[in-house]
């Protein structure tokens, strides 16, 4: 990912969890979004498999240090 891909989708994703009324269905609107784009890069793999490695993602971006 460019500097100018990071950038502008940090810029996106802080409008979008800007807090408000509708902020919860903003949020998992973009989970789906990555959910989406994940079963189409990996169409071959069954949904426990994306399931699988999607929660060990999110786990793995827990623990990472934020700025």
């Amino acid at each position: 990912m460019t500097k100018f891909e990071r950038w502008f989708i940090n810029r996106v994703i802080r409008r979008e969890v800007r807090q408000g009324f509708d902020h919860p269905e903003r949020i998992t609107a973009l989970y789906k979004m990555i959910r989406v784009a994940c079963e189409h890069e990996f169409y071959e793999d069954n949904t426990v498999t994306i399931n699988s490695a999607m929660q060990e993602w999110f786990e793995k971006s827990l623990r990472k240090p934020t700025r």
